[in-house]
């Protein structure tokens, strides 16, 4: 159960520092005045993506590092 619950609680603290850290980078760049949440929806929305993939990819790095495993995956 211990490490069900370490499972749990890495993927709550992940999400969670995608939001925050996708919101931050968004409201900086809001604040900076490269785009206008007045304007359009395609700053955030570029935004957005490109943090996914960032943080995404730092997870799958994150996961083989410790796992020692080549798949993105559990196996059945």
């Amino acid at each position: 159960m211990t490490g069900n619950l370490q499972a749990i609680g890495f993927l709550l603290s992940w999400v969670l520092g995608w939001g925050i850290g996708g919101s931050l980078i968004d409201a900086g760049l809001i604040q900076a005045g490269v785009y206008s949440l007045e304007t359009g929806q395609l700053g955030t929305l570029t935004t957005f993506m490109l943090w996914t993939l960032l943080w995404g990819g730092g997870g799958l790095w994150l996961y083989r590092r410790f796992t020692g495993s080549k798949d993105a995956g559990p196996q059945d």
